[in-house]
């Protein structure tokens, strides 16, 4: 009887070992699995990010494009005054 119990005893404890193993490989792997997650959704907010930037700039261009065409937006902080003088006087010509 004691053969058994020992059978027993050491078939449970090597249960044990293999479930723990497993466990644990479990719990590391979606460990791993949230912190690529993580670095996917912080990369993705960095490029929404750079492509409002981007938004911004190319919105902030096109005016000046525009005054090219004749139209002056007297607002503009980057305005050359002295080109849109020439443009206006040009146009009177």
């Amino acid at each position: 009887m004691s053969v058994n119990f020992n059978v027993l005893r050491y078939s449970v404890f090597g249960a044990g070992i293999v479930y723990g193993a497993y466990h644990r490989y479990s719990l590391e792997s979606s460990v791993k699995k949230e912190a690529a997650a993580k670095a996917y959704a912080k990369e993705e907010k960095l490029i929404r990010q750079a492509k409002a930037e981007y938004a911004k700039l190319q919105a902030a261009k096109a005016p000046a494009a525009s005054a090219s065409t004749g139209s002056i937006n007297w607002e503009d902080p980057n305005l050359d005054i002295g080109s849109a003088l020439e443009s206006l006087v040009a146009k009177l010509e």
